[in-house]
């Protein structure tokens, strides 16, 4: 079953907002532990129950837009940070929809006119009902990220969803009620998509996108035995763990099958790991001020200086230089 990697600042974000992490965890029976891991693997089911848990202990119809209104929440994932440094509007709801897979159970379907665009919400399966809060805070993270990437207030001229809402805090946040109807769509004016983004970086779009595609990729090779060695490397590397044997137990395998299958798929374990490791090392770089000698240390390197002479091996260049050069 597909998984889903959710930011693990999402605890920090829900106790910033005054909700209690661990009561959110004991609703849903997920491990008391699961916001301390820096990235969070959801299935499609155990994401919307987090959604539903955080509805059901809020009475607060503005909840879901205070969740989207914090601070550098562009930064939480590679995928949202590309779309933020897009050129306007439209290429940032195209951007978002293209990877908002890699991030969450839900797909993003346009439909474009001459004068508007139009963005209709579906969960991946299609089976999964969107919760009320899930839509709201999809909403309103758009309406926020364009506003805050423009410097102007952009709001829909049309939202219509599973469910009504015309309280007056709702048509004050999003400029119009939630209108009921058979699908959870938002229309915006073509020409509020077409305002420019001061947020526009095309460098570090020129370092995001073919990791990104890359991603985007692996999700649809089901039985890649690569693609299951890298997430299970992202979870084991912070751990110390780097070693083949590591892996092989967290996939329920040998050493020697796991050999095999990566064989098979003309790739090794040592080529798997140092893609993993160079994908995080840049991205920690990149979206966090960690010292360097925090960043070998949550790469499983027992040296900083084995980080450093491999990261430049990678890239050319070193791990500090690599970093001012993107900011």
């Amino acid at each position: 079953m597909e998984k889903f990697i959710i930011d693990g600042r999402y605890g920090q974000l829900l106790a910033a907002n005054g909700i209690n992490p661990q009561e959110i965890l004991r609703i849903v029976k997920l491990p008391v532990d699961t916001f301390a891991h820096q990235q969070l693997k959801l299935t499609e089911q155990e994401y919307f129950a987090m959604i539903n848990a955080i509805d059901s202990v809020t009475e607060d119809p503005l909840f879901p837009t205070k969740l989207v209104a914090t601070d550098n929440i562009e930064t939480f994932s590679p995928p949202i940070f590309a779309a933020y440094c897009s050129k306007n509007g439209y290429q940032f709801l195209k951007r978002l929809a293209h990877y908002k897979k890699l991030i969450g159970p839900v797909t993003y379907n346009s439909t474009q006119k001459p004068d508007t665009l139009t963005i209709t919400l579906t969960s991946l399966s299609a089976t999964e009902p969107l919760p009320n809060f899930f839509v709201k805070g999809e909403f309103a993270f758009m309406i926020q990220l364009m506003s805050a990437a423009t410097g102007q207030k952009i709001k829909p001229i049309k939202i219509t969803a599973t469910f009504n809402d015309d309280q007056p805090a709702i048509i004050d946040y999003y400029g119009v009620p939630f209108e009921l109807g058979t699908a959870n769509s938002i229309t915006f004016k073509m020409a509020d998509l077409l305002v420019p983004f001061t947020t526009e970086n095309t460098s570090i779009l020129e370092y995001l996108e073919p990791e990104l595609k890359k991603k985007l990729a692996d999700l649809d090779i089901d039985d890649s035995y690569g693609k299951r060695v890298r997430s299970s490397l992202v979870e084991l590397l912070p751990r110390g763990e780097a070693a083949i044997e590591d892996v092989a137990k967290s996939l329920g395998i040998s050493k020697r099958t796991l050999q095999r299958k990566l064989k098979a798929e003309n790739t090794n374990f040592q080529q798997q790991l140092n893609a993993t490791r160079e994908m995080l090392a840049k991205n920690y770089l990149l979206n966090t001020t960690m010292t360097i000698d925090d960043i070998a240390f949550l790469l499983a390197y027992q040296e900083t200086n084995s980080f450093l002479r491999a990261f430049n091996t990678w890239t050319g260049v070193s791990a500090q230089q690599y970093r001012e050069n993107h900011h």
